[in-house]
């Protein structure tokens, strides 16, 4: 019983496999409203962005993938926050900081959008984009069965900068088409 085909046959999942997969749709739609983002640096939920996954095994790594389908006016930052259980929710995988070729790192976020329709006619239109999170006991993961909840908070430069979920930015009755963004989580054995 060797071979990892073998293992798996029989319900034995050896280090850096795959032990669950788990899909959630993110149906919503609409504008995330950028009146509501200063440039003091707050930070607000983009509505239908909230998932929850269980781990079968208390110290497994989860694989965060997320499918976003969404676009922006000007320019707007993600963040991933994940919850533990009842904690509280705190900022994850918050990208690099410091200084390189005289550019310095002012946040550190999973993604970003600038549109601006007068040089961007795409814009309008709803970018497909994919990001990946490993969480782990590295990223503040702790050994536990209890719910780990995400969620992508949106950040802006202050003015009306808003973001689009699902939706194209283009406000008209012919192209108002939705798509739908989803999470995928994979529970990976340490």
């Amino acid at each position: 019983m060797s071979k990892a085909s073998d293992l798996a046959r029989f319900g034995v999942v050896q280090s850096g496999g795959i032990v669950k997969v788990e899909t959630q749709p993110i149906t919503a739609f609409g504008k995330t409203d950028g009146n509501d983002v200063t440039s003091s640096g707050a930070w607000v939920d983009i509505a239908g962005t909230e998932k929850s996954f269980t781990r079968s095994i208390s110290t497994s790594k989860i694989l965060v993938l997320i499918n976003l389908k969404m676009t922006s006016q000007y320019t707007v930052a993600l963040r991933l926050n994940r919850k533990i259980g009842s904690g509280s929710y705190a900022v994850v995988n918050e990208g690099a900081s410091g200084t390189d070729g005289g550019r310095t790192s002012s946040r550190g976020v999973i993604g970003g959008y600038y549109n601006y329709t007068s040089v961007n006619a795409m814009a309008y239109g709803i970018h497909a984009d994919q990001y990946s999170f490993l969480d782990e006991s590295g990223e503040g993961l702790t050994d536990t069965t209890d719910a780990i909840t995400y969620k992508i908070t949106l950040g802006g430069l202050g003015g009306s900068y808003d973001s689009f979920l699902n939706i194209c930015a283009y406000d008209h009755a012919t192209y108002n088409h939705t798509a739908e963004s989803s999470y995928t989580f994979m529970e990976i054995k340490a």
